[in-house]
């Protein structure tokens, strides 16, 4: 992300900075014509500060007006001279962000002053004449001054806001309600660059990011602010896996509803079925179904039979229909002998695959409305000085898990980051 701060809100920070005076000089010990001399020296800016980039660094432009009053020494203990001139000071600064977070300014330049007269007894002399003798000296307050100003851009808040900002829980599922949760680690820094009317400065976020199925928000306390890393190049790319849960309660009934709307026919028996469980396990699933098996000739119902039957089936997920299912259903030894018993054939493929035709969930609906979803949450800011959005530019095909509550999918979402800074 980067943050971006207007120059004129740099100029506006030196205007400040300089509102009563530049450069204040008192007894100041310098060259002069007739060898050392005595120095007050006081500069008032006239104008409002002109900021700029130049070659990568930040260019001002300050002008102002001196006085200067200057003392003889040595032949001349007595003399006494004064001298107001206009001039402009063009500095040039090189920024940087340390260790501390704090914007660093290192200002030198050129002072530019009008040919205005300093007279000390018998001699003649001018302020410029003067400066160039003791340019060095002479300018420091006047850079001193622009580098004050210039740190009184306060970094360190606003990436603390960043920071935290980051450490707060996203809403990104309402079926079932999912929450992006980062855990950030480092944060990578770019040194300041200067351009087109402002001033930026890149960050990059190194985090861990988990997505958590819950109905309340998580809680994730942000921690303390690290120092920065140097970073090589600006990324604003983000990836993160999203999940979708078809709870197995849900998936009983749709497949029990099946089952009742097209009550199945196997070896001459009517099958009614009134229950059928999910049982996970860490290597495939069993499928618990309760019917009662009836004879076709039997219209009073004295003949028919009540069965409890398990099956043993591997989950799966087909990502060209986008939907679950439980595939390859088998009976367990138990179950095998009670449909031999109750249908007159040894463990009709009959029946299991009619269970098994129940047992798909198309997920394709909800897939797209959590895509919906996601591009709509991402793609709002979140925050108010300082807030996160994100663009997503690409799905990835969903990947296929399960757990001990449901069939768990989960999906990437890739894309840009935006991040908005109100300095």
């Amino acid at each position: 992300m980067t943050f971006s701060i207007p120059q004129s809100e740099i100029a506006h920070l030196i205007d400040d900075a300089s509102q009563t005076q530049i450069a204040d000089l008192k007894d100041q010990d310098v060259k002069c014509v007739f060898g050392r001399c005595r120095l007050d020296l006081t500069a008032f800016r006239t104008g409002p500060a002109e900021v700029s980039a130049e070659d990568g660094r930040l260019a001002v432009r300050l002008p102002f007006r001196l006085s200067a009053a200057l003392k003889g020494s040595g032949i001349l203990p007595f003399a006494k001279a004064h001298a107001d001139a206009q001039g402009v000071a063009t500095a040039s600064s090189v920024l940087s962000v340390e260790r501390d977070w704090k914007l660093h300014s290192q200002s030198s330049g050129r002072i530019e002053l009008g040919n205005a007269h300093l007279r000390v007894g018998p001699l003649v002399t001018n302020v410029t004449h003067l400066w160039d003798e003791n340019g060095e000296n002479l300018s420091k307050p006047v850079w001193r001054m622009l580098d004050g100003a210039i740190a009184q851009i306060q970094l360190k808040p606003s990436v603390e806001s960043f920071w935290t900002r980051a450490f707060a829980p996203i809403g990104v599922g309402k079926a079932p309600r999912a929450w992006l949760v980062l855990r950030p680690e480092r944060i990578g820094l770019m040194q300041p660059e200067i351009g087109n009317g402002v001033l930026t400065l890149s960050l990059a976020l190194a985090a861990r990011g988990q997505v958590l199925v819950q109905d309340d928000m998580p809680v994730n306390p942000a921690g303390p602010l690290p120092q920065p890393l140097p970073l090589a190049e600006p990324s604003d790319r983000f990836s993160v896996a999203i999940p979708f849960l078809l709870p197995y309660a849900r998936a009983e009934q749709l497949a029990l509803a099946a089952l009742k709307r097209n009550p199945p026919h196997v070896a001459g028996m009517r099958l009614a079925f009134n229950a059928l469980h999910i049982l996970p396990s860490a290597t495939d699933m069993v499928v618990e179904a309760r019917f009662r098996a009836d004879p076709d000739w039997d219209v009073t119902g004295w003949f028919g039979s009540c069965a409890q039957v398990y099956l043993r089936g591997t989950p799966k997920f087909d990502s060209a229909t986008q939907s679950f299912r439980i595939a390859d259903l088998r009976y367990d030894l138990a179950s095998a002998n009670l449909m031999t018993r109750i249908l007159n054939v040894f463990a009709s493929p009959t029946v299991t695959g009619v269970i098994g035709r129940t047992l798909v969930f198309d997920e394709s609906g909800q897939i797209a409305r959590l895509e919906d979803d996601v591009r709509t949450e991402l793609a709002r800011p979140h925050g108010q000085r300082f807030s996160i959005s994100a663009e997503v530019e690409s799905f990835g095909a969903p990947s296929f898990a399960w757990t001990r509550d449901g069939f768990l999918g989960f999906f990437s979402a890739t894309g840009k980051v935006h991040a908005a800074f109100r300095y």
